[in-house]
């Protein structure tokens, strides 16, 4: 029998992604949409009712809307839920197969709870022209990437709501666990280390503050900034945040 509490249980935070749906005129804020990958619900899927314990199947109808249908072995027979999605603006058909995926899994309770997240505001960087001013597309900014804090006001959101989330059982999330020093500990243990592999920081935060000097050395910490940072443990943001700007005042010296 398959545990629906697991199968319904909450991601881990960084499994969780979010996009602007709408960006606000003067190009500081956007509206946030959070959400889960379709590899994110396919490794669900395996991990509670196993590679052989549950497949998929697509159809299309006439007017070209793609149905997804999840199918999970309960035991004693195999129960189907569907659901559809029509074509993305973005990706096509490919996107709408995406869709169309997620929505049967949301049948089965998988990331439902994301719907219960309220609309979020959170402040981001747009695409400019070379004056500073926002590039428009159809009248309106077009979005770039959140910045540091926008990426905490969206957690922030997140963190609400997963607080009132069931989580999964223990056992489930054993090896998931780990266990982090405090900031201030860790960074005076990392002073005194005498190699690099006694490095105590999470992997996170060393991953993000060893390629960032040469990022902002080349041009690229923007986008280098915006791939490692949200996967930053939230007690560390406010510690790599400051080592970031440190960074930037060594560097143009």
């Amino acid at each position: 029998m398959v545990d629906l509490t697991s199968l319904q249980a909450p991601f881990a935070p960084h499994e969780h992604k979010w996009r602007a749906q709408s960006v606000a005129r003067d190009g500081r804020r956007a509206q946030a949409l959070c959400y889960i990958d379709a590899r994110t619900v396919q490794a669900r899927l395996d991990e509670v009712c196993g590679v052989a314990g549950w497949e998929s199947s697509f159809a299309e109808t006439p007017s070209g809307r793609v149905i997804a249908s999840i199918s999970i072995d309960m035991g004693a027979r195999w129960v189907s839920k569907s659901d559809g999605a029509g074509a993305t603006a973005m990706e096509g058909e490919k996107g709408g197969l995406s869709d169309a995926f997620k929505r049967a899994a949301v049948m089965w309770g998988i990331g439902r709870y994301l719907y219960t997240i309220p609309s979020t505001w959170a402040e981001c960087d747009v695409v400019r022209d070379e004056g500073g001013q926002p590039r428009l597309r159809n009248g309106k900014p077009t979005w770039k990437n959140w910045t540091p804090r926008g990426w905490d006001d969206l957690e922030a959101a997140l963190r609400r709501v997963l607080n009132g989330v069931q989580p999964r059982s223990p056992l489930a999330i054993a090896d998931q666990r780990r266990a982090l020093p405090a900031p201030d500990a860790a960074l005076a243990a990392f002073k005194e280390a005498a190699v690099p592999e006694s490095n105590p920081w999470p992997e996170e935060v060393a991953t993000l503050l060893s390629g960032l000097p040469a990022a902002i050395r080349d041009g690229s910490n923007i986008e280098f900034w915006s791939e490692h940072y949200p996967v930053v443990p939230h007690e560390w943001r406010a510690f790599v945040r400051a080592e970031k700007d440190r960074m930037k005042r060594d560097i143009r010296r």
